[in-house]
């Protein structure tokens, strides 16, 4: 959702940018937690805002960022009001798309697990090939998509994230290509949420109201099934590509990404930076936040031995999120100090 926009950042400010800068920076630390009973997940619970517009909204601001979401009900439409901007020379925004109908991923093509949250930068068309020109994550090479699997591909949801046929136009006004202030200034606004609650579901009062109900009430409100729904919905996001890890699939194959909750991520930001501004309150949170990471992935661990079976007691699982919870809270003190 960001990648392509770093793109253009990148090519009008003639600055380089660290890996998934505008992700983790419109995401991280903005943990949520809320009893949903009337939704089949009954308990929301977010390590990072994972809502593209929400995350849109963050950052625009910060970056001179001006875009505008729109969602067509056809998907005529939404290839003729792309096409429109290709012709004024305005790349746009794809998404959400489903990985499984993208023929550029052989091992997901048309393999029939549904990976609904990608996002594409459309750069071109060709009509009589009938097939849209976009350039695609970790990709240096322009990838044709046709538009039979286009037509597939875009027409996926998820509520609260993007609907069917939905692009984004953008561009830049008051462009801001200090990449080092950017950095302070958003993980400052997150920090001063988390620390600072406004309400009680979000931050770290929040993430201690999860981890006290998790460990007191969840088995007595949900049925095991809500329960297990909740856990996966965890995992799921757990995943530096939202997704389900092997094991869970019935496979004991190496995952091809960590799941570590978004740590990883902004932790490589805040080494990267810190090493070039000599920052050390931005090395300080790093490591804080690496380290994050790898208790993540042994919650991750955890969680699934519990659907799986293998072992039914979260209270290893409780302790790694209360460290979770408070090494979030002091590498985001760190930040603001």
């Amino acid at each position: 959702m960001w990648n392509g926009i770093e793109d253009v950042f990148m090519e009008k400010t003639g600055q380089e940018l660290p890996p998934n800068f505008f992700f983790a920076l419109s995401s991280f630390a903005s943990f949520c937690y809320m009893k949903t009973d009337k939704s089949d997940l009954k308990r929301l619970v977010a390590l990072g805002d994972g809502r593209t517009e929400k995350m849109y909204e963050f950052l625009a601001p910060i970056i001179g960022l001006k875009y505008k979401h729109i969602s067509y009900g056809a998907f005529e439409r939404a290839l003729s009001a792309s096409i429109v901007e290709i012709n004024k020379a305005n790349p746009v925004v794809l998404g959400a798309l489903d990985m499984n109908y993208l023929p550029y991923f052989r091992k997901l093509y048309h393999q029939g697990e549904s990976i609904p949250f990608h996002y594409v930068l459309m750069t071109g068309y060709d009509d009589e090939k009938e097939e849209v020109y976009v350039y695609d994550c970790g990709r240096t090479e322009i990838a044709a998509i046709p538009y039979l699997d286009l037509k597939d591909a875009w027409n996926c949801s998820y509520p609260g994230l993007s609907k069917p046929f939905t692009l984004c136009k953008f561009d830049f006004e008051n462009i801001n290509d200090d990449i080092y202030r950017i950095c302070k200034e958003a993980l400052s606004r997150r920090a001063d949420v988390y620390l600072n609650p406004p309400v009680g579901f979000i931050g770290y009062k929040g993430f201690e109201k999860f981890i006290i109900e998790l460990k007191t009430k969840w088995n007595d409100e949900l049925s095991k099934e809500d329960f297990n729904t909740i856990i996966r919905n965890l995992i799921f996001f757990f995943g530096t590509v939202p997704g389900f890890p092997n094991r869970l699939k019935g496979s004991n194959e190496k995952d091809a990404t960590p799941f570590c909750g978004g740590f990883g991520k902004t932790a490589l930001i805040l080494d990267i930076l810190g090493k070039k501004y000599k920052d050390r309150s931005f090395l300080a949170a790093s490591k804080i936040f690496y380290d994050t990471g790898f208790v993540i992935e042994e919650i991750t661990n955890n969680l699934v031995d519990y659907l799986l079976d293998i072992n039914k007691n979260l209270d290893k699982t409780t302790d790694l999120l209360i460290a979770v919870k408070d090494n979030l809270y002091q590498g985001l003190k760190i930040l603001k100090s």
